[in-house]
């Protein structure tokens, strides 16, 4: 990687080791895989561009890049240092956290009229919230 781009990476994501930074970078690019199969999946399945035979590839393809993406977070934790363990605990932690009220708040929200969400969607602010608190907790301790 040339400096620049390592400076950058660097004020992004705190201090990591040459390890980690290529852990970190490998999970991001297997989870970027893994949503463009997945909006390219979803789009091809809503508009039945897929014959009846692919429906199963198709929808299996996005999932086996999910794992490899999973993996490769796993294998992020594993090889990190302690201080990258403890920003994503927390961050994980937060994430969760924000999530479960979400959950829980909403469903109340929907009782007084707010529209029903679909059972995915309390993801989406679980893993916002967890790429946020990484930032900040990198930001905060490097």
């Amino acid at each position: 990687m040339n400096t620049t781009m390592e400076k950058r990476w660097t004020s992004w994501c705190g201090d990591l080791t040459e390890r980690d930074r290529r852990n970190q970078i490998r999970f991001a690019l297997w989870s970027l895989a893994w949503m463009a199969c997945f909006v390219a999946a979803f789009i091809s399945l809503r508009k039945e561009w897929v014959p009846d035979a692919l429906v199963y590839p198709v929808v299996l393809f996005p999932t086996a890049l999910g794992g490899c993406a999973l993996w490769a977070f796993v294998r992020f934790l594993r090889e990190a240092d302690e201080l990258q363990r403890k920003i994503q605990l927390e961050a994980l932690g937060w994430g969760f956290g924000c999530g479960a009220l979400f959950m829980i708040g909403y469903r109340l929200l929907e009782r007084v009229g707010l529209p029903r969400l679909d059972s995915s969607d309390p993801l989406l602010v679980m893993v916002l919230v967890w790429a946020g608190a990484t930032w900040i907790l990198a930001r905060r301790y490097s």
